[in-house]
Parts: C-alpha cells; sequence; structure tokens
C-alpha cells in the first residue's frame, strides 16, 4: 500500500485506528496477536484495528517512519495521537486502544516485576556509590535507574514529557 492510499483511508475512516506493523517470523508480534484480537473485539464499532505486514509493505513502513516491528500507532481524526514500538502486555495493548479513542496520549505502566527489576539493581548501585567514596557518578546512576522505576507514576514528568511531545509533534500537512 502506498503512502497515500494509507492516508485516504485514514481520513476516509470515521473511527479512530489502531495500525500495527507486524512480520508473520516477529516473535513478540506473534505474543501479542491473542491480545490485539481481544483488544479488537472489546473495542469493536469504537475502534479500528489495521494489521499491516513490514514484509510486504516495506514502502510503507519506511514512510511512516517505523524503525521496529511490532510498531502500534494511533491514530483519531486522521491525526497521530499515539506511537508504540515492542512487545506490549494484554492490559497496555487494551490500555492503548483506550487512550486512542479518548484521543490521549499512551502512557505505558509497568508491572510490579518490571518495577522490581529496577528497584533492586537501582539501590544497589546506589548503595555501592555511597560507600565507595561516596562516587557521585555511581549514585547518579543508581538514581536514574530508579527514577525509571517510577517516572509513570510522576506528576511533574507527565507534564513535562507532555510539553516535550506537544513540542516536537508533527504537523498535519
Amino acid at each position: 500500500m502506498k503512502q497515500s492510499a494509507f492516508e485516504f483511508n485514514l481520513r476516509k475512516n470515521t473511527r479512530p485506528v489502531v495500525v500495527e506493523f507486524w512480520a508473520p517470523w516477529c516473535g513478540p508480534c506473534k505474543m501479542m496477536a491473542p491480545y490485539l484480537k481481544k483488544a479488537e473485539q472489546d473495542f469493536s464499532g469504537k475502534v479500528d484495528l489495521w494489521r499491516i505486514n513490514a514484509d510486504e509493505d516495506s514502502e510503507l513502513v519506511r514512510s511512516m517512519g517505523v524503525r521496529g516491528i511490532p510498531t502500534m500507532i494511533g491514530y483519531n481524526k486522521g491525526i497521530e495521537v499515539s506511537r508504540k514500538t515492542g512487545a506490549m502486555t494484554a492490559e497496555n495493548v487494551l490500555g492503548f486502544f483506550s487512550a486512542v479513542e479518548e484521543n490521549k496520549p499512551f502512557s505505558r505502566s509497568l508491572s510490579w516485576v518490571e518495577r522490581l527489576m529496577r528497584v533492586v539493581p537501582a539501590l544497589v548501585i546506589l548503595v555501592l556509590g555511597w560507600t565507595n567514596g561516596p562516587n557521585y557518578w555511581l549514585m547518579a546512576l543508581g538514581g536514574v535507574i530508579l527514577f525509571s522505576a517510577v517516572y509513570d507514576r510522576c506528576p511533574i514528568y507527565k507534564v513535562v514529557s507532555a510539553q516535550f511531545r506537544e513540542m516536537f509533534k508533527k504537523k498535519p500537512a
């Protein structure tokens, strides 16, 4: 499909659209397939799902700026609302569809396992930084890793990141 045809279909569609770029050989794409099927059923009549095979439509993949698969792009009223590259949990896929339907940017929530896998190494690095000197570089690294475990709950981060997204948002042609 050419980009012009894609954009025409997007403008013609009256409902929000989630476009998934995938490939048959992609493991994370296979893992997400049942989640997408469930989301498509749950949002039937509210949000449309378009699945585009990246191997068959490589020209469209390049023109859309897709750098990895799976990539999901959400459109509301023909304007890109959200974009996410990489595998997502079932909860996050449903959250993505919901955000697109509500015309809001998607914010992925971390699972408790992902948080724990960030908090533990961060605390170890912070303690090492404190006990060895103190070593401010190690402590800063530990702080950054610790923040990565809680950033999605930080109200200041939400405000600042929303402003940055707005500043660098592509304007429709």
